[in-house]
C-alpha cells in the first residue's frame, strides 16, 4: 500500500468532514462566531497533515462568511525542509483562495521574524514567530498520532517547536521515547501544550488519518477537549496489543514527501512486535532520500559509529536515520519500494524487487503480522506492559 491519490468522491467526502467538523466543534461556537471584523486570523498548518490544503480552502470560505469588512487572514508554514516554500502544494489552492490568504514561511534562523512569548514553568525563554503573537485568534490545522518525543502530536504540537527558532528546533530533532508507552509522562508534552495555553484564544482543526495516508476523521474545536477526543480515538483505531512477537512483520507506509519520516515512525513500532534476529519487509513509495543523516548512512563502513554524531549535531532526517540504525540492529530489513537496489543496500536494507519475492519472504516465515499504515500505529506484545 502506497499513498493513493483521493479519488474525487474522496475529496468530496473529505470536505463534508471537514465542513460538518467545522460547524460542530468540541468546546466552543462554530468558526464563523469565534471572531469579530477586523480580526487578524492566523491559519498555522502542519504539512504533515492529511489534506491541509483541503482544510485551509474551507477554513477560508468559512470566515469569508463573515460581513463588514471580514478578517485578514494568514497561512503560516514552517520550514520547508526541500527549499520550495511549500509551492507545490500552494500551486494547488484555487485562486480565490490564495488572493485571500496572505502567505508567510517561517525562516527560524531569521530573529525578526520571532518576538518573546514567555518563559516556561521550567524557565525556558520562547520565542515564536510574530505573526502567532500578533493574532486576534490562531486557527492549527494538525495530525492526531504517536509520537516518540510527546507521546502524542496534535493541537499545539504544530505551533512548537516548528515556530520557534532554529537551535530549539534542532534540540527536537531525537528520537525521544521509544520504550514509554504514549499515555506515559512526557516533559515535551507538557511544554508544548504550556505554549498553547501562554498564547491565548485557538480554535483547532485535527485530523486522523486513515491506513492510505487520507483523511479518515476530522475533529474541530478547543485545544484541550480535540486533544483528548483525539487521542480516546486514536487508541481505539491505531493502537495494537499483539499476543506475541512475530518472526516477520510486513508494514506499509503511505510514502510520498514524509516517506522516510513515516517509515522511521513504522519502523519503530514494528520493532516491539518482531523477534530479535526476525525481519521487517516494508512497502513504501519512498524518494530517494537526500537528507545529510542518508548521504552519511550511505557512505559509511558501520551504522553504528553514526549515532553518536546524529545526536550532537542533528540534521533535519536524524531522528528517522537514527530509528533506522537501531531497527537494523535488532532485526533484518527488506524493503519493496520504486528506488534501486544500490541505493537501499547501501542504507542497510535488503531490496525487494517484485511481489514475488515479497510473498517468497511471507511464505518463510513462521509467523507473520500485517500493519498497513503502520507509521500512524502504536504496537506492542501485552507480555510486555
Amino acid at each position: 500500500s502506497v499513498q493513493r491519490t483521493p479519488s474525487e468522491n474522496q475529496h468530496a467526502e473529505h470536505r463534508r468532514l471537514v465542513a460538518a467538523a467545522l460547524t460542530a466543534p468540541i468546546g466552543l461556537p462554530a468558526l464563523i462566531e469565534c471572531v469579530v471584523p477586523g480580526d487578524r486570523v492566523v491559519i498555522a498548518v502542519d504539512p504533515e497533515t492529511p489534506g491541509w490544503m483541503e482544510i485551509v480552502e474551507q477554513v477560508t470560505e468559512s470566515l469569508q462568511l463573515l460581513g463588514h469588512g471580514g478578517v485578514t487572514i494568514t497561512l503560516l508554514l514552517p520550514q520547508d525542509p526541500s527549499g520550495d516554500e511549500w509551492e507545490p502544494f500552494l500551486s494547488g489552492l484555487p485562486e480565490q483562495i490564495r488572493s485571500a490568504l496572505a502567505t508567510r514561511i517561517h525562516h527560524p534562523q531569521d530573529a525578526e521574524e520571532r518576538g518573546y512569548l514567555a518563559s516556561s514553568s521550567g524557565g525556558e525563554r520562547i520565542y515564536l514567530n510574530r505573526q502567532l503573537l500578533d493574532a486576534d485568534l490562531i486557527v492549527t490545522i494538525g495530525v492526531i498520532g504517536f509520537d516518540s518525543l510527546l507521546g502524542y502530536r496534535g493541537t499545539s504540537s504544530v505551533i512548537f517547536p516548528s515556530f520557534s527558532d532554529e537551535e530549539t528546533i534542532r534540540e527536537t530533532r531525537v528520537p525521544g521515547h521509544p520504550e514509554l508507552t504514549p499515555d506515559q509522562k512526557r516533559p515535551r508534552r507538557e511544554l508544548v501544550d504550556e505554549i498553547g495555553w501562554l498564547l491565548g484564544t485557538q480554535f483547532t482543526v485535527q485530523v486522523l488519518p486513515d491506513a492510505d495516508g487520507n483523511i479518515g476523521r476530522v475533529l474541530t474545536g478547543a485545544p484541550d477537549q480535540v486533544q483528548q477526543a483525539g487521542q480516546a480515538e486514536l487508541d481505539q483505531t491505531w493502537r495494537i496489543s499483539a499476543d506475541d512477537s512475530f518472526d516477520l512483520v510486513l508494514i506499509s507506509v503511505p510514502g510520498g514527501v514524509f516517506g522516510w519520516k513515516q517509515l522511521g515512525c513504522a519502523l519503530e513500532t514494528a520493532c516491539r512486535i518482531v523477534e530479535p534476529g526476525g525481519r521487517v519487509a516494508i512497502v513504501a513509495d519512498v524518494p530517494i532520500p537526500e537528507g545529510p543523516g542518508a548521504q552519511m548512512l550511505r557512505r559509511t563502513q558501520d551504522p553504528e559509529d553514526l549515532l553518536k554524531p546524529l545526536r550532537r549535531d542533528p540534521p533535519e532526517d536524524a531522528v528517522e536515520i537514527s530509528q533506522l540504525i537501531h531497527a537494523q540492529r535488532r532485526v533484518r530489513l527488506f524493503l519493496f519500494s520504486g528506488l534501486a537496489t544500490e541505493v537501499v543496500e547501501e542504507l542497510g536494507m535488503f531490496s525487494i524487487s517484485n511481489a514475488d519475492e515479497l510473498q517468497k519472504i511471507v511464505e518463510q516465515s513462521r509467523s507473520t503480522a500485517v500493519i498497513r499504515g503502520a507509521n500512524f500505529s502504536w504496537c506492542d506484545v501485552m507480555a510486555t506492559h
